[in-house]
């Protein structure tokens, strides 16, 4: 059989054309994928992943020639039809399904499933006021009143998980080699190192991820099976950076990502050096629209090219962005709007 087998077969696969059989086939075959493997597999790189199983599939059977595999069992010259072949693969591979879990969503955190090894704590803020916790890794967790964080005791080698529910602030102290997540009702939230605020409410059965530093990446947080689809963006999520915020909503069964109310700088500046950083004499709009965008890590468009012919004079250190962005545009006879995460300066009509 030629490597254009497998490639068929996985396009067919994630164009839905797949037979229930070839369905069960991919699956098992996605199944010999180790933990490794999956966590060099990116969204929409489908090469990659296509040689990880080549590369799989040839570790556990040898070819008679540059054509045809024959599983190590039986003799060199009996040839297998494309469905026994792939079929007698697959069974063998399912001994070799490690680390899928460490991957997919699931309901909840792996430590809430072997309760008894883990050790699990649960912490509730019954107070009136907001309610620091300082977890073994060093990160801080402030839980808002009403609101609860279940966590294991230790955390283990390869990830740190918590589970919330209600709001609370994370502080996450910065390990590229154990990732931290965050479970809740609706969505599962993944980060290194960085600090976000996230809100469940129960009302409106919405759940909103604010970004502060860092990045994260945010997910729903459902059941399901093996499926290749999932590593090339066919599932639902969302990357954040630092001013931005995203909802999901139960009942758009998506989520809206945009600007956060209020954007902070990204690094504070000191009060004896705001005035110089945005006091401006006769400078170029593209300068004034750069200095904005590298304090608050926001793209700024200019939508009409001829804008970029001003120049800007005036003093802005002590109003916060979108105050700033309100004087700038009435010097140029302007408007700005925000679309999605990014802020778009436009003419006057």
């Amino acid at each position: 059989m030629k490597r254009k087998a497998l490639h068929s077969l996985l396009e067919r696969y994630l164009q839905n054309q797949c037979s229930a059989e070839e369905l069960i086939v991919v699956e098992r075959l996605y199944a010999m994928l180790d933990k490794d493997d999956l966590e060099e597999i990116y969204p929409n790189e489908f090469p990659t992943l296509e040689q990880k199983l080549w590369d799989r599939i040839n570790h556990e059977i040898y070819l008679t020639d540059e054509d045809q595999p024959v599983i190590n069992t039986l003799k060199p010259t009996k040839r297998l039809s494309l469905k026994i072949w792939f079929t007698a693969a697959a069974i063998s591979a399912i001994a070799l399904f490690t680390g899928y879990l460490f991957l997919t969503s699931h309901q909840s955190p792996q430590f809430l499933k072997f309760q008894a090894q883990a050790g699990i704590l649960e912490k509730k803020n019954e107070t009136a006021l907001p309610l620091q916790l300082d977890l073994e890794d060093g990160s801080i967790v402030v839980l808002q009143p009403h609101s609860s964080l279940s966590y294991p005791q230790h955390f283990c080698a390869k990830m740190r998980e918590v589970s919330l529910q209600g709001e609370a602030y994370f502080l996450i102290s910065k390990n590229p080699k154990r990732p931290f997540f965050v479970y809740n009702k609706k969505v599962i939230t993944r980060v290194v190192g960085t600090s976000f605020v996230i809100k469940t409410n129960l009302d409106s059965d919405q759940t909103q991820v604010i970004v502060k530093t860092g990045k994260v990446v945010v997910s729903l947080n459902e059941d399901r099976h093996l499926n290749l689809k999932h590593l090339f963006a066919k599932e639902k999520k969302v990357v954040l950076t630092p001013n931005q915020k995203t909802t999901y909503s139960a009942g758009a069964d998506d989520f809206q990502t945009t600007l956060v109310a209020d954007p902070v700088p990204l690094i504070p500046v000191y009060t004896h050096t705001v005035k110089n950083i945005y006091l401006f004499d006769d400078t170029p709009l593209s300068a004034v629209l750069n200095t904005l965008q590298s304090a608050y890590g926001i793209d700024i468009i200019i939508e009409n090219q001829e804008l970029y012919n001003n120049t800007f004079t005036g003093d802005i250190s002590k109003q916060s962005l979108y105050k700033k962005l309100d004087l700038l545009c009435h010097s140029l006879k302007a408007h700005y709007e925000i679309s999605g995460t990014k802020i778009i300066i436009k003419t006057k009509p």
